[in-house]
């Protein structure tokens, strides 16, 4: 091929793969975000702030148990962590990303993000497992979270091998 072709097919997939290399370097941001602004230990505090800013007004939280569930709003769930905090209940939390299934359609993306948690209380440390679905829309270029709903893992519901690290399986 000439020399003179090379240049402008190259800056052509450069203009074309940008998008989408972006596009998916703003959603590894949200989930990077969403887990580190809600861990916290006795020296690094959450922040909350960042963790609203990541929701759409409105956005949701939901707990799923078996048939039930609740809901919150991401303000809910601050108070509630800021108050097991403070009276002392919760020293430390952790949760981190294992592995993601990612779709999307035009403007809705849904994540499969298998989490682990590790929580220290006044009684020891305890860890956890299980699947945040979450849901984002774009809004003006930019991701947000419509909605985030966790179900954590138990004996009756271990997590299924396909939304594990290939090196857990």
């Amino acid at each position: 091929m000439a020399p003179k072709l090379i240049f402008p097919l190259l800056i052509g997939f450069l203009l074309i793969s940008y998008p989408i290399n972006a596009q998916q370097n703003d959603v590894d941001a949200i989930v990077s975000d969403l887990y580190e602004s809600i861990s916290f230990n006795k020296d690094k505090d959450p922040d909350y702030e960042k963790f609203q800013s990541l929701f759409i007004d409105g956005g949701r939280l939901i707990s799923v148990k078996d048939t039930t569930s609740f809901t919150l709003t991401p303000d809910d769930y601050e108070q509630s962590m800021t108050k097991q905090r403070e009276s002392g209940n919760i020293i430390a939390f952790e949760e981190k990303e294992l592995a993601r299934k990612t779709e999307q359609y035009g403007n809705i993306l849904h994540l499969f993000s298998t989490y682990q948690t590790h929580v220290e209380t006044p009684d020891g440390t305890d860890s956890a497992r299980g699947i945040n679905s979450i849901q984002l829309m774009q809004i003006d270029g930019s991701w947000k979270v419509v909605s985030l709903i966790w179900y954590e893992e138990d004996q009756a519901h271990p997590l299924p091998e396909k939304y594990l690290p290939s090196d857990m399986n």
